[in-house]
């Protein structure tokens, strides 16, 4: 017969053995948990199911920081609030309330950050009294609940301010088109004569407010296209196009932008064709010609070049301030303009670079830079060849 220590020992390597799928499933419950709940009480309630299960309790609850119920499981509702009027009384400090020493409540403190709430377990009947390894246990758990919870506050709160940008993307957007509409017409009867004659300097002045209201119009346009996308209505409407002729309007839609740098466009002589959205090509390209000339000197020169060596590609290379490595990560970021002294005269609303990108993804393909401060930039725009 075997010695009694040895006995033990094997029992408790069986013991091991037979908790190690179930340890298992823990693991990959609670990764699952603290990921993909949707919402703090759904989190809550399943959390509890996995407490109880965890330290082989049958009722439980969680009581949130300011004391309101955030979820319960297998308690009548006078069982709840009489667990909850302990615990807002106090009476029920400390980790659990005892039966002739044993404990058969657990209550474990949730450190959240609006305050302190808890979690209580009580005991069943395959477990009457809880022991010191499941009082760990679930003091271990708590923490990860915690966690959790916080985590999926701030993730609320952070779909709600990004639904409230969308929202005044949507609405800011749609209220400036129509008076800036109004506003370049009207600039543009001014400029013909259709409205009277002017004076040379007044015509200089009319020159530069409608490049002025394009420039606005553009961030518009803009805004309401990032509306679209938020909101998954950017659909694109694809046909069979020449990369270089949408190239050419593109940088026929850019002229005031460009008038006072030097352009010259490199692009072969027959068509680059490619299934694209002919609009939002345009606008991406567009984009590009406007960053380049808003961050480069005037007199400088921004070359264009085209190409379809394997795939669809247009380049906007600018001889401007260029953009530090460290940088150039952060360009495709919503909302993020790269402040330095050279650019905090320049007008934008962060969206271009980031909408960009989003959009020549759409096509499968891509928006890249290459650039050194101090001495210019490239993008290139990069889309799959009609096969």
């Amino acid at each position: 017969m075997g010695h009694p220590s040895s006995l033990r020992s094997s029992d408790a390597r069986r013991g091991d053995r037979l908790r190690e799928p179930e340890e298992g499933t823990f693991r990959n419950a609670l990764h699952d948990l603290l990921l993909y709940s949707p919402d703090r009480s759904t989190f809550a309630q399943r959390a509890l199911s996995w407490a109880t299960r965890l330290v082989g309790g049958v009722g439980a609850v969680i009581i949130d920081a300011d004391g309101s119920i955030l979820a319960a499981r297998e308690m009548t509702p006078e069982q709840v609030e009489a667990v909850a009027a302990e615990v807002r009384a106090g009476s029920a400090a400390g980790r659990a309330r005892t039966s002739n020493q044993q404990v058969t409540r657990l209550i474990t403190s949730l450190h959240l950050q609006q305050g302190e709430g808890c979690m209580v377990v009580q005991a069943g009947p395959f477990t009457p009294a809880f022991g010191d390894d499941e009082i760990l246990r679930l003091r271990q758990y708590a923490n990860s609940i915690s966690a959790g919870l916080d985590r999926v506050s701030l993730s609320a709160r952070i779909a709600s301010l990004e639904k409230a940008k969308t929202e005044f993307l949507n609405v800011a957007s749609h209220e400036l088109r129509g008076p800036m509409t109004v506003i370049k017409g009207y600039l543009t009867m001014l400029e013909v004569g259709s409205l009277g004659d002017l004076s040379a300097q007044s015509s200089s002045v009319v020159h530069l407010l409608i490049q002025k209201s394009d420039e606005v119009n553009w961030m518009v346009e803009q805004m309401v296209e990032a509306a679209r996308l938020e909101e998954g209505r950017l659909a694109l409407k694809k046909l069979p196009s020449d990369l270089v002729e949408l190239t050419d309007l593109a940088i026929e839609g850019s002229s005031q932008l460009l008038s006072k740098h030097q352009l010259s466009v490199e692009k072969p002589s027959s068509a680059v064709e490619a299934e694209v959205d002919p609009e939002r090509f345009q606008m991406v390209v567009r984009n590009l010609l406007s960053n380049a000339a808003k961050y480069s000197p005037n007199g400088t020169r921004i070359k264009v070049r085209v190409s379809g060596d394997g795939i669809g590609m247009v380049a906007v290379t600018d001889e401007g301030i260029g953009i530090a490595e460290e940088d150039q990560a952060r360009l495709f970021t919503r909302f993020v303009r790269i402040e330095t002294k050279a650019t905090e005269s320049v007008s934008g609303t962060g969206l271009g670079l980031w909408l960009s990108r989003e959009i020549a993804r759409m096509h499968d393909g891509d928006l890249t830079v290459e650039s050194t401060p101090g001495r210019g930039s490239t993008f290139t725009l990069r889309v799959p060849l009609s096969t």
